[in-house]
């Protein structure tokens, strides 16, 4: 009897068994797959955070490289004084290639139609902005969600001067 007892209750305890190990394996899958999802984002908030910074790295050099220009042409003339051309503050129309992701000259108030991952820029107040794609990695002073910085600098290269302590993921974004 106690052979024929372990034979009727086997299947039982292999269903057991077999219910244990696939919650095991179902709960283990879940966890790898949250894992991911977090490692992925993670991935993401780093590529959009140093695609803002190369992104701001180029705008300044276009106002450096326009202002190197403008002084060797002025060196450079044998004639009378050229009538100075007014500098140009939208540094996305300096760059040899302008972004895809520019939307054009906006003004500030429109920003909530500013596509996620687009810049804009604003000649009212001189002032270029760029709405992320992930927002929850950005954090600033005011909570604001968008990235605004300020055209400044006049006589000399202009400059970008961001409106508040912006902080991505993390690290500064000056």
């Amino acid at each position: 009897m106690g052979a024929r007892s372990l034979l009727t209750h086997a299947p039982l305890n292999l269903g057991r068994h077999l219910m244990m190990a696939c919650m095991v394996a179902g709960t283990m899958s879940v966890l790898v797959v949250k894992s991911g999802q977090r490692d992925f984002s993670d991935v993401q908030a780093q590529v959009e955070g140093a695609a803002i910074k190369t992104n701001l790295g180029g705008l300044r050099t276009a106002f450096a490289i326009d202002y190197l220009a403008y002084q060797v042409a002025v060196t450079q003339s044998t004639g009378p004084a050229q009538a100075m051309t007014e500098q140009q503050t939208n540094p996305f129309l300096l760059l040899h290639r302008i972004p895809s992701n520019y939307a054009g000259e906006m003004q500030a108030s429109e920003v909530t139609n500013l596509p996620p991952g687009s810049w804009l820029f604003d000649s009212a107040c001189a002032c270029i902005a760029y709405r992320p794609l992930y927002p929850e990695w950005l954090s600033s002073p005011s909570g604001s969600s968008v990235l605004w910085f300020d055209v400044v600098g006049a006589p000399g290269p202009l400059q970008l001067t961001p409106r508040e302590a912006y902080v991505w993921k993390g690290e500064a974004l000056t």
